[in-house]
């Protein structure tokens, strides 16, 4: 594991997971049920994308309990608290700024990309993409491209657009220049909260090839009892759902 590329608002780590966690993590993905979804920012262009159901991993503060024991939960899943973790100056102290993680593992198809956007929202600090996929060529393309710069410091005038407009807009008009990471097998990329950001479309040569993430959000606030919390997942990991 190793810190390769770093800016103002973003981190890449190289060989992030030992061979065990990463085929455990790999296992995991395959057993789940994904959904075809249309892209929440350009549905008409971006394409389609399939999702699984969401989880959410815990950052538990106390003493250990029977729910919250390391040994109770997936190596691969504590590695990533752990790194997460180790930013602080990305996403907050854990257990004071922040106490959960949810994710979804993403497939993203040939021909699919997602548009500029921020993924703004309450409570949230941060997101990470770890890579899945078993093989990438970078004429496969499928880049997550980041604006490495603070939104409210790129002066545009957006009168008259909308949201999505306005972060296209600041993303085309920047004067700093963007910043394309491959989707490099095992590559973890952290992300500050409010970056803008796209994934570029996923070039036809790539057959059936699927690029497949584990994405995830660090939130501020714990998951209500009724959400899909750790001990949940854990419970869960030997069927579909």
């Amino acid at each position: 594991m190793n810190i390769v590329a770093s800016g103002a608002r973003y981190r890449v780590i190289d060989d992030f997971l030992p061979p065990n966690e990463l085929a455990e993590i790999r296992s995991l993905m395959k057993h789940r049920r994904f959904e075809e979804v249309a892209s929440v920012i350009y549905p008409e262009t971006d394409g389609h994308a399939f999702r699984s159901r969401g989880a959410v991993l815990r950052q538990d503060t106390g003493a250990p309990t029977a729910e919250s024991r390391e040994d109770a939960q997936p190596a691969a899943f504590q590695t990533i608290l752990r790194e997460l973790g180790a930013h602080p100056d990305m996403f907050g102290a854990p257990g004071e700024n922040w106490s959960a993680v949810g994710f979804s593992f993403w497939h993203y198809p040939a021909g699919s990309r997602l548009g500029w956007h921020n993924d703004v929202a309450t409570g949230r600090l941060g997101e990470f993409v770890f890579f899945l996929h078993e093989e990438w060529k970078a004429s496969w393309a499928g880049e997550l491209v980041i604006l490495d710069a603070d939104p409210e410091a790129v002066d545009v005038d957006t009168t008259g657009m909308s949201a999505m407009e306005a972060v296209e807009a600041k993303a085309s008009l920047a004067s700093h220049a963007l910043t394309a990471i491959v989707p490099k097998p095992n590559r973890l990329v952290l992300v500050q909260e409010g970056t803008i950001h796209c994934i570029n479309r996923v070039d036809r040569t790539a057959g059936t090839t699927l690029r497949q993430t584990m994405t995830g959000f660090v939130a501020g606030a714990a998951p209500e009892p009724e959400q899909r919390s750790m001990d949940r997942l854990t419970s869960l990991l030997g069927s579909d759902y």
